[in-house]
């Protein structure tokens, strides 16, 4: 009889050394891992407020991305439409010296500086995406690559090759912004003032003299005066778009701090208290030897038992 319950408490022992080494193992793996568990199954209750956390989490950081991107795009757009504001006031302030000075033969060339200057600008890109042709992909906006050129682009279709529409990006959340103004629509009447102030030049021979005559004199100050407007106007434009900027920044501020909340949420539910596993696994390696040596101990009776 006595025979049996070691047989019994010994199987017993058997069984407790396997169920702590599970134990054990699982403890080691999560120490190892830094996870409470493999899979969601084993998050049991928690599993679905983990999942959803995670989806959440990742919903906010692919937005954060979004808005990483448009960020650095706004930071082009703003320095090519800064680009054209400089180039007019330069041009506005080249017309002025140049009727201070009496002497009107360097107009030409501030004109055509500045010309390859905005046609420059509003030609840039993002990653290959035209910044100011609306939704269209590939090339720049501007059809002309010189005065002459200009001279005939008298419509819109001849000078613009834009699209129908303007690019809007999706932030998320159901937040779609107009990424750009078109090129057609900030630059319309700076073109058309520098299509007829090249126009006056080629009429009186390619170049203005010196002395400047008193009728050239009274259209070059209306000149300055367009292009200094025409510049305060991107300036106006490019504020607009730094406006968008800081916006947006202050819209990454607040999704990295919300990320920073879900990723502490998720770590609630799932990352290990290494703390607690620890003392658990010297809890149960105590366990163990103690239930190693009990099997020991109830298998040299149960043999002793036998040989007698």
């Amino acid at each position: 009889m006595s025979g049996e319950i070691s047989v019994r408490f010994a199987s017993q022992a058997q069984l407790d050394i396997r169920r702590i080494t599970a134990e054990l193992a699982d403890q080691q793996r999560q120490i190892a891992s830094g996870a409470r568990a493999n899979d969601l199954q084993g998050f049991g209750a928690a599993s679905g407020r983990l999942l959803n956390a995670r989806s959440l989490r990742s919903n906010v950081d692919a937005r954060a991305s979004i808005l990483n991107e448009l960020n650095a795009r706004l930071g082009v757009q703003s320095s090519a439409l800064g680009q054209v504001a400089d180039a007019s006031r330069s041009l506005a302030l080249g017309i002025r010296q140049a009727i201070s000075a009496n002497d009107g033969r360097g107009v030409a060339t501030e004109l055509s500086m500045t010309f390859a200057s905005v046609v420059n600008a509003l030609n840039e890109n993002w990653n290959g995406q035209p910044l100011f042709a609306g939704e269209r992909q590939g090339g720049g906006p501007i059809r002309i690559a010189s005065l002459d050129e200009l001279l005939t682009a008298t419509t819109p279709a001849a000078l613009y090759n834009e699209a129908a529409r303007s690019q809007v990006v999706d932030i998320g959340e159901s937040l779609p912004i107009v990424a750009s103004p078109k090129a057609s629509a900030i630059s319309e009447e700076l073109f058309d003032a520098m299509r007829s102030l090249h126009q006056m030049i080629v009429n009186v021979g390619g170049s203005l003299g010196q002395p400047i005559a008193g009728p050239q004199e009274t259209m070059l100050l209306e000149f300055a005066d367009t292009f200094d407007a025409q510049a305060t106007a991107f300036n106006n434009e490019e504020g607009r778009s730094g406006q968008l900027q800081k916006k947006l920044e202050d819209e990454q501020v607040r999704l990295g701090e919300r990320s920073d909340l879900l990723t502490k949420v998720i770590g609630d539910y799932a990352d290990a208290d290494l703390g607690e596993v620890s003392i658990r696994i010297s809890a149960l390696t105590a366990q163990y030897e103690a239930a190693a040596k009990t099997f020991v101990d109830l298998s040299r009776l149960s043999l002793l038992n036998f040989l007698r």
